[in-house]
C-alpha cells in the first residue's frame, strides 16, 4: 500500500494527556455529484447535486466538531484518488472560515472493498505514528465533540490497549470505531467487519475470537436514508429555537444547506411516522 499525504495547519501536537497522538480519521467519499450519497438519492427526492452540497456540508461540519475535540490531530481519509483537489479545496474552505489550528492530513483509501479500504487508512494511519485512532464517517454532522472524548478515555484507560470502542448506530450499524496501534488493520479484511453483514455482530465476533475487550459509546444515527434526513431537518429546527440542548452540536454547515436548498418535512395526515423530505416553494 502507498502512504501518500499532505498536511494542512501547524505541526501536530499532543493532547492534554501528554505526548499521545490521539487521531481522528473522517472517512470519506469525496462530496461530488454521483458518487455521496447515493441510497439518500434512491431513496428520496434530493437529486445527486442536492446530495453532493448536503454531503459536502456535513463534512465540514464533521471536520469542526473533530478540531473541537481532544484530538491532536485528523485525518481526511478519501475515495475516489482523482478528486484530491476537490477534498482539499473544502478542507482548506472551513480551515479558513473557522479559524482552525489542528493539523488536517489526507490520506487515499486504497483496496477493492469497504474493509481494504478501511483497513488502508487505518494502517498508514498507525504508520504515520498515530496511537489511539477513532474512525467516525462524514454524515452525522450533530455529534457532540466529548463522544469523541470518551472514546480516546475509553481506549487510553485500558493499559492492555485491548480495548476495542464503537458507536452503536441504527439497524445494527456503527458510527464510530475506536482502537490502538495494537489492533491489526488486517482484522477488518479477516472478519469483514463492514461487508459480512450486520457491523455491531461482525465486531463481537471479532472481540470474542482475539480477546479483545468492546466498550459501548451512546447510539447516534448517522444520515444514510431519507428517515434519517427527516430526523436531522428536525433536529436542527429544534436546535435553533432551544435555549439550552445537551446531546447535540449545532451543525451550521448542514444548517445553511438546508436552508439554502429548500428542505422541508412533508405533513403526513392520518400519520405520526414515515415522513418525508419536500422542497419548500420559492
Amino acid at each position: 500500500m502507498q502512504l501518500k499525504h499532505e498536511s494542512v495547519g501547524p505541526k501536530s501536537r499532543g493532547t492534554e494527556h501528554g505526548s499521545i497522538k490521539n487521531v481522528v480519521i473522517i472517512f470519506s467519499k469525496v462530496p461530488v455529484a454521483g458518487i455521496v450519497k447515493t441510497r439518500l438519492i434512491q431513496d428520496s427526492s434530493l437529486d445527486a447535486e442536492a446530495a453532493a452540497l448536503l454531503a459536502q456540508a456535513m463534512l465540514k461540519d464533521t471536520i469542526v466538531l473533530s478540531a473541537e475535540s481532544n484530538a491532536s490531530e485528523i485525518v481526511i481519509g478519501f475515495t475516489p484518488a482523482d478528486e484530491r483537489e476537490s477534498m482539499e479545496r473544502i478542507v482548506k474552505e472551513v480551515v479558513k472560515e473557522r479559524h482552525l489550528e489542528r493539523p488536517i492530513t489526507f490520506l487515499t483509501q486504497s483496496g477493492t472493498n469497504f474493509d481494504e479500504r478501511f483497513g488502508s487508512v487505518v494502517s498508514a494511519a498507525f504508520a504515520m505514528g498515530s496511537e489511539n485512532l477513532v474512525i467516525l464517517g462524514e454524515d452525522l454532522p450533530y455529534l457532540p465533540p466529548h463522544i469523541i472524548n470518551s472514546a480516546f478515555s475509553f481506549l487510553m484507560e485500558d493499559r492492555s490497549n485491548n480495548s476495542v470502542v464503537l458507536g452503536p448506530a441504527g439497524e445494527g450499524g456503527i458510527y464510530l470505531v475506536g482502537i490502538t496501534r495494537h489492533f491489526d488493520p488486517e482484522y477488518f479484511s479477516k472478519y469483514q467487519l463492514f461487508s459480512g453483514g450486520v457491523e455491531i455482530s461482525q465486531f463481537i465476533t471479532l472481540c470474542k475470537n482475539e480477546g479483545r475487550v468492546l466498550k459501548l459509546l451512546p447510539a447516534f444515527t448517522d444520515v444514510d436514508i431519507e428517515g434519517d434526513l427527516v430526523s436531522l431537518l428536525l433536529y436542527v429546527d429544534a436546535m435553533k429555537i432551544a435555549k439550552k440542548f445537551e446531546g447535540f452540536y449545532f451543525p451550521s454547515y448542514t444548517a445553511d444547506a438546508i436552508t439554502q436548498l429548500r428542505l422541508i418535512v412533508l405533513e403526513h395526515r392520518g400519520g405520526t411516522r414515515h415522513r418525508r423530505i419536500g422542497i419548500m416553494r420559492a
